[in-house]
């Protein structure tokens, strides 16, 4: 007889991850059997019998892995729904944004290094320091130039540690609203995968 869960959001999170793996691992299972099962010889009826009962093992595995599917989505609609009820799903947006943001801007101000060269100390360049044919590139090595000069490396660096901030205090909401309790009916079969 189903029973109704009630846990927080996190916990569905982790609920629905140990499902999805318990999913991953019954259809391997059966695929394996399904699929890669070889044998050198025939060995008589026992061995026959043996590869049937196999076979309805991993059919039943296989049945098994797609009503874990179907709870999975259920667990995952009703979690989807919460969040966009909660506003965690906007929260999220926003979160993932500000991350890729801090990826691109700490990236880029990591790349700056001492022995850049501004576009402007180019012309300080000793004379027989330019090209000299086509064999320039083996002796001599690239000049690497500091495209970004201080206030805007200063602008970069003020726009990533607001967006650190920003991106700390989201993370700090989101698992606030994480809290939130939401309910899913689920078969005893299902419930006891998942541990509950």
């Amino acid at each position: 007889m189903s029973q109704t869960h009630s846990l927080t959001l996190s916990r569905w999170h982790k609920v629905a991850e140990r499902l999805s793996r318990e999913f991953t691992d019954s259809v391997g299972s059966s695929r394996t059997c399904l699929s890669q099962t070889v044998v050198s010889a025939f060995l008589g009826d026992e061995q026959e019998q043996f590869l049937q009962q196999q076979t309805q093992n991993a059919m039943d595995n296989l049945q098994r892995a797609f009503r874990i599917q179907d709870t999975l989505a259920q667990i995952r609609q009703t979690v989807g729904d919460a969040n966009v009820h909660e506003g965690i799903s906007l929260k999220l947006a926003e979160f993932y944004k500000l991350n890729r943001r801090i990826k691109v801007l700490s990236e880029l101000i990591e790349s700056q290094s001492a022995e850049m060269v501004t576009p402007a100390q180019l012309r300080n360049l000793p004379r027989d320091y330019v090209a000299d044919g086509a064999s320039y590139d083996s002796r001599r090595p690239k000049i690497r130039v500091r495209m970004l000069d201080l206030p805007a490396l200063d602008s970069l660096q003020a726009q990533l540690d607001a967006s650190r901030v920003r991106a700390y205090a989201l993370a700090d909401e989101i698992a606030d609203l994480n809290r939130a309790k939401v309910s899913v009916t689920l078969e005893p079969e299902m419930a006891s995968i998942a541990g509950l």
